[in-house]
């Protein structure tokens, strides 16, 4: 096939570049969060500090995984495949690491829903528990919603990972039914067992047809994925129904500061959503 004009972006040296231009950036702005969270200052934000640094070097993991894997999506008319752009080179022991690094792609690109979850869970507990602007004026204590937090998020990164392992791992089928477009625009053979990817393949080549159905396991697993990410998307906007109404309500007293200073934080993480 003709090489398209745009190949350029994410071929390299551009793709390379770029990558590391972005996780140095990363590094550099979430370090510098560090810094202003472990000054004296940052004592006013309370149990809210944690969860920033939290984000800070969840983001941070995220970008390294990034320019470990250096990821390329291509897209099919029956899913995507998802692998490594030097995939095939990253052999240690004779062991191909391809499929472990996408897999760890996925656990730390997900966190960065679940982590901007917990930012709305806990600006609704603190406007709604009035001006102490903390998690310690709930009836759970910060050491108790630090315990359910890690509890979450690791049932949550394990879940997709979990999934991703079981029913999107490369198999003969998704391998037989490769692209031939895939090593004309990457240079990668996928067929090549050294090559790991993850694939979500809602159609497999019948083994008694050999035509492309439906397949079961895939649609089950992409349906489960959905719904677990559906619901932390579910969870933020409880969170910004709830509160809107806090903020409007007469209920719940706050200084014109105080006020002012809740809105400013919350428009903050609706930026984010958006």
């Amino acid at each position: 096939m003709s090489i398209p004009p745009y190949a350029w972006v994410f071929s390299d040296p551009f793709h390379s570049i770029f990558v590391i231009c972005t996780t140095s950036l990363s590094f550099f702005s979430n370090f510098c969060l560090l810094f202003i969270i472990s000054s004296p200052a940052s004592s006013q934000l309370g149990a809210y500090r944690y969860l920033l640094a939290s984000f800070a070097v969840c983001d941070m993991m995220t970008s390294a995984t990034h320019a470990l894997v250096l990821p390329l999506v291509h897209m099919t008319s029956y899913g995507f495949y998802f692998f490594p752009q030097h995939a095939g080179r990253n052999i240690l022991f004779g062991v191909s690491l391809d499929t472990p690094l996408c897999l760890l792609f996925v656990a730390t690109y997900y966190q960065t829903f679940i982590v901007l979850a917990f930012h709305f869970v806990y600006r609704c507990v603190t406007v709604k528990s009035g001006l102490s602007g903390s998690f310690t004026a709930s009836r759970l204590s910060t050491f108790q919603w630090a315990l359910i937090a890690l509890v979450v998020y690791c049932l949550y990164t394990s879940f997709f990972v979990g999934v991703s392992l079981i029913a999107l791992t490369p198999s003969e089928e998704t391998r037989a039914i490769v692209p031939p477009e895939v090593f004309d625009l990457y240079g990668v053979d996928l067929t090549n067992p050294n090559c790991g990817f993850t694939v979500a393949s809602i159609k497999q080549r019948n083994p008694f047809t050999c035509e492309m159905a439906w397949h079961a396991p895939t649609l089950v697993a992409e349906l489960l994925l959905f719904l677990v990410f559906g619901g932390t998307g579910s969870v933020i906007l409880y969170c910004i129904i709830q509160i809107s109404r806090a903020m409007r309500s007469l209920e719940i007293e706050f200084s014109a500061t105080s006020r002012q200073l809740q809105k400013n934080l919350f428009h903050a993480l609706l930026i984010q959503v958006r």
